[in-house]
This record gives C-alpha cells, structure tokens and sequence, in this order.
C-alpha cells in the first residue's frame, strides 16, 4: 500500500489560498512556489494521480520543508500539512529507494541505546576534528561550510545526563511522581538542562524519575521517511516508559514531548501496542506547560535582574500550542522583563534533520530571526528548545553577535528561592 493512501482526503482539502505564504520559513527564503505548503500539495496531489514520477526535482522540494507546522497551524481547510509531507518522503524511501547519508546513519544509530551511545561517542571525536579543520583552508572541503555561513557544532560532554544524575530524585511529602524523559539533545549535548529540570522539579515539589535507558524519541526517523524504524523505536519506548510508576511524563524538548503525546498513538494506531501509547500519551507535558498548570513553582521565584527576548520553538507553539506558560514563567523569573521580538514564533530554521540536510537554506532562515532579535536590544534570548537554542548559538556567533541564547530552565533555575 502507498504511504500516501490514507491521505487523500487530507491532500484534497487544500483550496491552494496561499495563507500559508505568509507564515512558511522556506517560501520567505525561496519566493518559489514549490518551497511553500501549497506548491508542495499540488506536487504531491499529482503525484498520488500518477501525473508526476517521484523524481529528483519532487524529493528535493518535498525534504526542503522545515516541518514547523506553522502551515497546518495557521490553514483554514485544517490541512494536516507535516503528516502529509511525512508521508510523501515515506513513499519516496518505500518506492524510490533514496538511500542518504543522514537517512543510512539515523537508521542505523536510533535503533537502540548502544547504537546511540556509539553514534555520539563518534560525534565528539568528529567534532574534535572538525571544529580545528573549520579554522583551515581546508574548511572548502568540509561539510556545512559556505563563504557567508560557516557552521559551528557544540562541544559534546564526556558525562551525558544519564551518568550525571540518579534514576530516582526524591524529596521530602513529594505531591507525586514525574517521569523526566531527556531526549537525545539534553542527554548527550546539553546534559547541563536536564540537570536543572531535575532541580526544578524537584523545587516544585515532585519526585523525579529518569529512566538511563530511553531512546531516542524517534522523530528524526519519521521526518526521513523511515516510517518501520519509527514504528519500532516507538514500540521500543512505550513498552520502557509504560513500566514506570508516574503521575506525569514531561520533557524539556518540545519535539519529544509532541512525538511522544501525539505521534506514538498515530503510528502505533490498532496495533497491540495502541492502548499504551494512548495512556503514555495522555500522561505528557511540555515542562514550561507542567511548572505553570500542575505546580505552585511559578510563586517560588526570585526574579534575577535580566532583560531577554523569547523564540517560540516550532513544535512547542504550532504543535502543542504552548505560547503563554514560558512567557508567564520567564515574567516572574526576571526582573528586567521580556522584551517581545518581531516574528517570535517564525522558524529559527533548526528543524532537526532540516539544519542538517539543508543547512545553508536554514542558515538564511536563521538569520532572519537573527536580526529580529538583535533589534530588541535584549542581551540574551531564551527558547524552550534544547535544538533552537543550539541553532542560535550557531547563528549568533556567525553574525559576531554577543547575544547569548539559554534554555528556559536555565534561567528558571538562577530565580529559584533560596
């Protein structure tokens, strides 16, 4: 059966009105007409009526998609334009056969803990290399470098967060029980976030659970087309997750978060695995969504004196429609306020396998939201993404800015009440 049957329906609903245009990162870049939600639709539609072959040209303009959802978002047919897009590069890897680089090594080091143990081991050394080969003549020939736009990758820790903190953090007349699950940026990149998460959960009254052995969420997976390695990591995770005790599973990663809560129960739907994905699901929340709802933490905060600007991550505003909570919280942690930007909610241009595959379109996405910051004046701008935060970095220090970028938790945790 194609990939793209079951969405039809979903494929017919587009009216071609353009509202997508105004919002879409890659069309404000591109100015073409198949680098926007609808040009795309109107490729895959003739696709699906056999007046298009799956060639080149259309898997070029299907994977240059960003998957903000800012299109589904803001479409008033309510067309569901990711899972779509999703699964026209699942067709194309079903029946074109496409075998990428990125594709063949997200494949292969996803697939459980060792394999992802072993692929960011690699990553260090690589970047070890990297990062002093970039400062060379020899940077032509290295990946991600182009004359205006010269990549910089993270350090990657030797102690990730699953040998830094321990599998229970407990307190004194816990309200309950919050299973923390990291994700793969915060435990191998950022490991320094989810040991604040674990403080503030803590300060905000809740046992923390933290299994060592979770895997990757898997969506780097399902956004490459490799649908079967999606479906195997989620039926992976929900039988190791579904195991522990827990009132609430909430993460620091909108990604994850909107992976686990919505994308588990539609890739698993009417499999044995279904019901559990449903509880697990119904379980989720964005950490900056639990701190405000579930909690008291937000009258636990001393503000520090700080002015930031906020960049709404993708998946947490479009997917989640998380806005306000970060906002709120970030208020009450900060004395000299939040300065709002221009375009707070457009793509930073991150978008996982996106910066990755495309990375000099999603350099001039980046530095669009670049400038917006930098015309707020504010000396740091907070995001809820560990994946945003490290594509600012990047873009930031290529515009020689000083402008920090921090995660929100790290900011909460400076505010916390001594």
């Amino acid at each position: 059966m194609s990939a793209l049957t079951n969405y039809s329906d979903e494929i017919f609903k587009c009216i071609r009105c353009g509202a997508c245009r105004a919002v879409c990162p890659t069309f404000g870049e591109e100015l073409s007409e198949i680098a926007v939600a609808r040009g795309r639709m109107a490729l895959i539609e003739a696709v699906t009526g056999g007046e298009l072959a799956l060639t080149d040209a259309f898997e070029k303009a299907v994977f240059n998609c960003a998957m903000c959802g800012a299109c589904k978002a803001g479409c008033p047919s309510g067309v569901d334009v990711p899972a779509v897009i999703e699964a026209a590069r699942a067709e194309l890897v079903e029946k074109k056969r496409s075998e990428g680089l990125i594709r063949f090594l997200a494949r292969k080091s996803l697939k459980d803990k060792k394999s992802l143990d072993h692929a960011f081991s690699l990553m260090a050394l690589g970047r070890a290399a990297y990062g002093p080969l970039a400062a060379t003549p020899l940077a032509k020939y290295l990946p991600y470098q182009y004359e205006d736009f010269r990549r910089n990758f993270p350090k990657i820790p030797r102690k990730p967060l699953s040998k830094r903190i321990p599998p229970v953090s407990r307190i004194r007349s816990a309200k309950g029980t919050v299973l923390f699950y990291a994700g793969c940026v915060i435990n191998y990149v950022y490991p320094e976030i989810g040991v604040a998460a674990v403080k503030i959960l803590n300060h905000a009254g809740y046992d923390v659970v933290f299994v060592k052995e979770e895997l990757c969420c898997g969506k780097p997976l399902l956004s490459l087309g490799e649908t079967e390695a999606f479906r195997s990591v989620a039926e992976k995770n929900v039988s190791l997750l579904s195991d522990v005790e827990a009132d609430f599973i909430v993460s620091a990663c909108p990604t994850c978060s909107l992976t686990l809560k919505e994308e588990y129960l539609k890739i698993l739907a009417g499999g044995p695995a279904a019901d559990a994905a449903a509880s697990l699901g119904a379980k989720v929340r964005d950490i900056n969504q639990f701190l405000l709802h579930e909690t008291d933490f937000i009258t636990r905060l001393d503000a520090a004196e700080m002015v930031i600007t906020y960049h709404d991550p993708c998946h947490l505003a479009h997917g989640m429609g998380v806005k306000k909570e970060p906002r709120e919280l970030l208020d009450a942690a900060t004395l000299g306020g939040l300065v709002e930007m221009q375009e707070a909610s457009r793509c930073c241009g991150f978008g996982g396998s996106f910066s990755f595959l495309n990375y000099e379109l999603s350099g001039r996405i980046a530095n669009r939201k670049v400038k917006n910051i930098i015309k707020t004046g504010a000396p740091a701008v907070v995001t809820a993404c560990p994946g945003c935060m490290m594509h600012l970095k990047d873009a930031l220090g290529q515009s020689g800015s000083d402008v920090a970028a921090f995660h929100t938790l790290q900011i909460y945790e400076k505010a916390i009440k001594k």
